[in-house]
């Protein structure tokens, strides 16, 4: 029983998802992110090509090398964007959230990567199970990702907004999503910030739109 346990577990931990392999860590990318609106700095383009880098990596406080290996990885990655949205599509086609699902995004313009998932609920009792499988499903399915932001409509009043929430990344890959059931409402929930849910009794009346990615 231990053995298949542990097999269970490993499995879990293990888990990739076939659509689009990401070779970047979270801190890797936001490097690569920062590396790259660097590089739009004027003062950054007046330096010679072989100062530039240096220059950077001085300002952010990073080891040179370590800058060198994250550029080389983001630049080989190609389209993260478009690997993420990938994974998302493939990570949600199964579970807690299948046939649910509104909207699925990544956002890599900025200096670090947030991932957004909307779904449509049907009973409001299921929020906090659906909102901690979707962050840990959007974190094992994009690791470039450094917070998660996630809401939830009606499913019967689709424009009605009915639970939002942002959760970092690290937090996410804290949720054990063969779990949520026995531990969405105990433990996970703490994980988030900023959390609006009208099974809590919050007015969401005055929410549209993307929610704020910001803590």
């Amino acid at each position: 029983m231990r053995r298949l346990s542990v097999a269970a577990a490993f499995a879990v931990a293990t888990r990739v998802f076939a659509a689009e392999p990401i070779a970047l860590t979270e801190d890797e990318f936001r490097m690569y992110q920062q590396y790259k609106l660097a590089m739009t700095d004027s003062r950054v383009q007046a330096m010679k090509a072989d100062k530039q880098l240096p220059a950077i990596a001085k300002d952010a406080k990073y080891k040179l090398k370590d800058l060198e290996a994250a550029v080389k990885k983001g630049e080989e990655a190609g389209d993260v964007k478009a690997k993420c949205e990938a994974n998302f599509k493939e990570a949600f086609a199964t579970g807690e959230l299948a046939g649910k699902i509104g909207r699925l995004e990544m956002d890599t313009t900025g200096a670090q990567g947030i991932a957004y998932v909307q779904w449509f609920n049907e009973e409001q009792t299921n929020l906090p199970i659906e909102a901690s499988f979707a962050a840990a499903r959007a974190a094992e399915a994009c690791p470039v990702a450094s917070t998660i932001t996630v809401w939830a409509q009606d499913k019967a009043a689709p424009k009605s907004r009915v639970f939002q929430a942002l959760v970092s990344s690290g937090s996410a890959k804290r949720i054990n999503v063969d779990r949520v059931k026995d531990f969405a409402v105990t433990r996970y929930m703490k994980l988030f910030e900023k959390v609006k849910s009208v099974a809590n009794g919050d007015d969401l009346s005055s929410e549209s739109g993307t929610p704020p990615a910001a803590p």
